[in-house]
C-alpha cells in the first residue's frame, strides 16, 4: 500500500523525461529546419525563415497613422463585431499559403471592400468561391526554383514608369493567373515564369489586390540584400493614410476547409508549446484519477450519541442522602432539580405553577396533563411535610424517574 504513491511519483517523472527529450527533439528539428521554406506559416511572431516577423514589423513606417492590429478570427466575425472596419479607408492584409473561406467569409469581404476599404491577399492558392465571385482564373504550377539566382517576382505597371525584379535562393510561387475580367483589373506583376501573379480589382468603391507569391512577406526572403523595397513596392498601392490596417493571422493557420463555428481554441491549438501543455495536463489528470480514486483515509466511526445524565446524577445524589435516612432534605433536593430540568429543557417559569403551566409542560413533554398535575401535587405535599416516611419518598422518587424517563 505504502509503494503506491511512489510509483506514482516514478510514473510521473518518467513522463516528464520522455516529454521533455522529445520536446527537445522536436526544437531542434525545427532548429535544423529554419531555413526550409516548404514549411511557411506566414506568422506575423515567427522569426523563422518561413515567418512573415520582418514584414509585420515594417508596416507601421508603411503606414502613418495608426499601428497594425492583428486578427485571430474569420473575416467575418471580425466584421460583425469590429464597428471601425465597417467604416471606409482601412486595409485588410492577408498573407497565408492556401485560403480557405466560407460564403460568410466572402459575403463580408465584398462588402467590406464595396464600403471604400483595401483587401490585401497573398496566397499560393486562392479561394475557389472567391475567384469565382471575383471573375479571375489561376493556374497552380511549381513552387520549386531551380536557379538559385534567378528571378522569383517582377513588379510592373502599364500606368507609371516601373519596372523592378527581385531574386533569391528560396521557395517561389509558380502559380499564375490565366484570365481576369479586363475591365475591372490591372496586372501589377509576373512571377518567375513571367506570368501575371499579381493583380487589383476594383470593386465598387474598393479595391482587392490579389498575389500569388506569399513568399515575399517572408523573413528569408525580405532580409536577403535588398529584397525589403518589394514589400514596399506591392504595398506601395495601398493608402498609407489608412485609418485602420488589419494583419490576418487566422487563414495562415488553417489547412483545410472550416467546418463549424470558429472557436478561440483553432488558434491556440496551432502553437506547439499550448498543445503540449495541453496534453501533458490531461496526462497528468488521468495519473492523478488513477492512483488517486481509491480512498485513503479511514472511516470516520459513528460518534454515540450525548447520553442524558440527569437520571445518573440523581441516583448519585439519592444514594447518598437515602444512606443517611434524611428523608426531607433527599425529597428538596429532587424538587430543585426537577424544576432546575424543566427551566433548561423546557424554558418554562417555574415560580407559578398553575393549570397554564401545566398545559405548556404536557405540550412541550408530551406527558398527559393528569400525570403531571399529580406529580406536582405531590412536589406540594412534600413542601407542606415536615416528616416524610420511606414510603412517600420512594412514591415521590417513582414518580419523577417516571417523567424523567418519558420525555427522554
Amino acid at each position: 500500500m505504502k509503494k503506491k504513491p511512489i510509483y506514482a511519483i516514478l510514473s510521473v517523472l518518467l513522463l516528464l523525461v520522455v516529454l521533455v527529450v522529445a520536446s527537445g527533439n522536436f526544437a531542434s528539428r525545427k532548429n535544423e529546419q529554419s531555413t526550409d521554406m516548404t514549411e511557411s506559416s506566414f506568422y506575423s511572431k515567427d522569426k523563422k525563415a518561413g515567418g512573415a516577423y520582418a514584414a509585420f514589423r515594417m508596416l507601421p513606417q508603411l503606414f502613418l497613422r495608426n499601428s497594425v492590429q492583428v486578427v485571430t478570427k474569420p473575416f467575418a466575425r471580425t466584421f460583425d463585431k469590429d464597428n471601425e472596419i465597417k467604416f471606409r479607408n482601412n486595409v485588410y492584409i492577408l498573407v497565408a499559403d492556401r485560403l480557405f473561406t466560407t460564403e460568410k467569409d466572402v459575403d463580408a469581404m465584398l462588402d467590406y471592400v464595396s464600403r471604400g476599404n483595401e483587401l490585401f491577399i497573398a496566397v499560393n492558392t486562392p479561394d475557389p468561391l472567391l475567384e469565382k465571385t471575383l471573375k479571375f482564373v489561376t493556374v497552380e504550377s511549381s513552387n520549386m526554383q531551380f536557379k538559385k539566382t534567378g528571378v522569383v517576382q517582377r513588379y510592373a505597371d502599364e500606368t507609371i514608369p516601373m519596372d523592378t525584379s527581385f531574386r533569391y535562393p528560396g521557395m517561389v510561387s509558380g502559380s499564375y493567373f490565366s484570365g481576369v475580367d479586363s475591365n475591372t483589373t490591372s496586372i501589377l506583376g509576373y512571377n518567375y515564369k513571367n506570368k501575371p501573379n499579381f493583380i487589383r480589382i476594383a470593386y465598387s468603391r474598393g479595391y482587392v489586390y490579389l498575389l500569388l507569391n506569399p513568399y515575399t512577406f517572408t523573413n528569408y526572403f525580405l532580409l536577403h540584400h535588398d529584397n525589403v523595397k518589394a514589400l514596399e513596392t506591392q504595398l506601395s498601392y495601398l493608402a498609407d493614410g489608412a485609418s485602420n490596417v488589419y494583419w490576418d493571422d487566422f487563414y495562415n493557420s488553417q489547412h483545410s476547409a472550416q467546418s463549424g463555428d470558429f472557436s478561440e481554441w483553432q488558434v491556440l491549438m496551432r502553437y506547439a508549446s499550448m498543445r503540449w501543455a495541453v496534453w501533458l495536463t490531461v496526462v497528468l489528470l488521468l495519473l492523478y484519477v488513477v492512483f488517486e480514486s481509491k480512498r485513503r483515509q479511514r472511516i470516520i466511526p459513528d460518534r454515540p450519541p450525548v447520553s442524558n445524565t440527569s437520571l445518573e446524577f440523581v441516583d448519585a445524589i439519592g444514594q447518598l442522602y437515602y444512606q443517611q435516612h434524611n428523608n426531607y432534605n433527599l425529597a428538596h433536593k429532587m424538587i430543585v432539580h426537577f424544576m432546575e430540568y424543566i427551566r433548561s429543557r423546557y424554558y418554562l417559569n417555574t415560580n407559578v405553577l398553575n393549570d397554564d403551566f401545566i398545559a405548556s409542560l404536557s405540550r412541550k413533554s408530551a406527558v398527559p396533563e393528569e400525570d403531571i398535575r399529580k406529580l406536582l401535587h405531590m412536589v406540594h405535599q412534600v413542601q407542606l411535610e415536615e416528616n416524610i416516611s420511606d414510603e412517600e419518598l420512594k412514591d415521590f422518587y417513582n414518580r419523577i424517574q417516571q417523567f424523567y424517563i418519558n420525555t427522554q
